[in-house]
């Protein structure tokens, strides 16, 4: 019969404040200051992700709404047909994004670039 033993509990313990302490850095490095960027019909505008605010920007077949609030954004409303762009919700993470094809509206979220990681995947 197998035993759980001290050494194994102490490479347990090691093993999972790793994990933390590595998902720790990650989100710290990833910080800094954030903000949207919104290509619309070939032209790009950037929003500064801490200022809330609602912005109306006409695409290829309409407006869509863009909300900005406590450093999320999201498509509040589009004249696109199935409206998917709308049912993605909010986004916040850098490198987060959003698409209206329909409109012709894309929306990301790009941080300051002072961060050592170039890729993260899960």
């Amino acid at each position: 019969m197998n035993r759980f033993r001290f050494g194994d509990a102490v490479a347990v313990v090691l093993f999972a404040a790793a994990i933390v302490f590595s998902i720790f850095m990650i989100k710290k490095s990833s910080g800094g200051k954030r903000s949207l960027v919104v290509s619309c019909c070939g032209d790009e505008y950037v929003y500064p992700l801490e200022k809330d605010g609602r912005y109306e920007l006409r695409g290829s077949v309409g407006i869509s709404v863009i909300v900005v609030e406590n450093g999320s954004a999201w498509f509040e409303d589009s004249p696109c047909p199935n409206k998917t762009c709308v049912q993605c919700g909010k986004i916040s993470d850098s490198g987060s994004w959003v698409a209206c094809l329909p409109n012709d509206v894309f929306i990301r979220i790009d941080s300051d670039g002072d961060s050592d990681i170039d890729a993260i995947a899960f």
